[in-house]
């Protein structure tokens, strides 16, 4: 069935305040983002209500509880550019308990779900590390929650690109109309050295027009529909974490017709 089409804005800066910042204008309708910032010592209490949660361990350290489910001494890196990430998933109608053992900024991603798998925790040393593309199209994946790990329809993975290097390339999209697979996707941005810039892509499809964003540290990408890409300005590394989810666990973007064989070689999967 296709939707109409979705509303502006596509980009916009991420707060950091202390506490729990949200997304002025959620452009999707099933995906949500969340960054929580909390300094050492502090609780904070999380309801998942009616959606399905994966809370990414940004920055510091910190001990997650799941109703009675303790997953202690999270996380650790002093940048996302340090390594490989801890993250907690969470169904929905869960209270969700944060302890901050350091300063510690957690990116939270949702879908809407009445699901109820176990909570669990992934670790630096679970997470599904490797890279995708060559040469310009080089970057580097953590995968988090894939069609092999418990969701209802959450997908969660950090991405980085570096020095000038492209991503999500080919273009792709996965809207709500015929001959695609829909799924909602966000893509929220940290930027090395932080006054440093990459540059953002979406167009056509159900968008309507083209649009290019400028990538800066906290800011975050919204794809309901359109083909999007991504690319780091040279001397910068553009790291991102891409939350995805559909009507189902199913994952199967559309690329660009004119740029599918841009190299005649076969497409990296899944090219996020």
């Amino acid at each position: 069935m296709t939707s109409t089409t979705y509303g502006q804005p596509y980009f916009e800066s991420v707060g950091t305040g202390n506490g729990i910042n949200r997304l002025a204008h959620n452009t999707c309708r099933i995906i949500d983002f969340e960054l929580l910032a909390l300094r050492a010592g502090q609780k904070w209490t999380y309801s998942t209500a009616g959606r399905e949660c994966a809370f990414d361990v940004l920055t510091g350290s910190a001990t997650i509880s799941v109703m009675e489910q303790q997953f202690a001494q999270l996380g650790g890196r002093g940048t996302v550019f340090d390594g490989p990430p801890s993250m907690v998933y969470a169904p929905s109608n869960q209270q969700v308990c944060i302890e901050a053992l350091t300063d510690v900024e957690i990116g939270i991603g949702s879908a809407t779900s009445d699901a109820t798998f176990a909570p669990y925790a992934i670790t630096p040393g679970e997470a599904i590390t490797g890279q995708w593309g060559d040469g310009n199209t080089e970057r580097h994946f953590r995968v988090m929650i894939n069609g092999d790990r418990s969701s209802d329809r959450l997908w969660f993975t950090e991405v980085v690109v570096r020095d000038g290097c492209w991503a999500t390339y080919p273009p792709h999209k996965h809207e709500d109309v015929p001959g695609d697979l829909f799924q909602e996707e966000m893509y929220f941005y940290k930027v090395s050295p932080e006054t440093g810039f990459g540059f953002c892509g979406e167009f056509g499809g159900l968008v309507g027009g083209d649009y290019a964003f400028m990538i800066r540290n906290n800011t975050i990408h919204k794809m309901p529909c359109g083909y999007h890409t991504v690319t780091a300005a040279p001397g910068c590394q553009v790291f991102y974490l891409a939350v995805y989810a559909g009507r189902d666990k199913r994952h199967a973007p559309s690329p660009h017709p004119d740029f599918v064989n841009f190299r005649d070689n076969p497409m990296p999967e899944p090219f996020i």
